[in-house]
């Protein structure tokens, strides 16, 4: 009867203590994935100011030879010029992987 005692409570303290190891990398998981998303946007927003700078101080044909010249492993850019209203723009970034962040904004010249 101890040894069958022994042997419950050996097991049971074996399923608690791999129950909260799991839970620990699950945390330190998110927290790490959390932490990549973060610097992705703060990457982003860096870039979305200095684009919103170059198109507030330069032309719509510079504009043009901006956009097709970027080139970046981490993000796509899109600068669209409203047809109606030539001051006007539309930029976005958004990561290439899918991480799922994405900047938008319009911007009056």
């Amino acid at each position: 009867m101890k040894k069958s005692f022994a042997l419950l409570t050996t097991l049971l303290l074996v399923f608690l203590i791999s129950i909260v190891s799991i839970r620990l990398v699950e945390t330190n998981l998110l927290s790490s994935n959390l932490n990549k998303l973060k610097y992705l946007h703060l990457q982003a927003t860096v870039y979305m100011d200095s684009i919103l700078e170059y198109i507030k101080s330069h032309n719509s044909f510079e504009i043009d030879e901006y956009k097709n010249s970027w080139n970046d492993e981490k993000f796509s850019l899109t600068i669209l010029n409203d047809e109606n209203n030539g001051s006007v723009y539309y930029v976005t970034i958004e990561t290439i992987n899918n991480s799922h962040v994405r900047l938008s904004q319009k911007i009056i010249k």
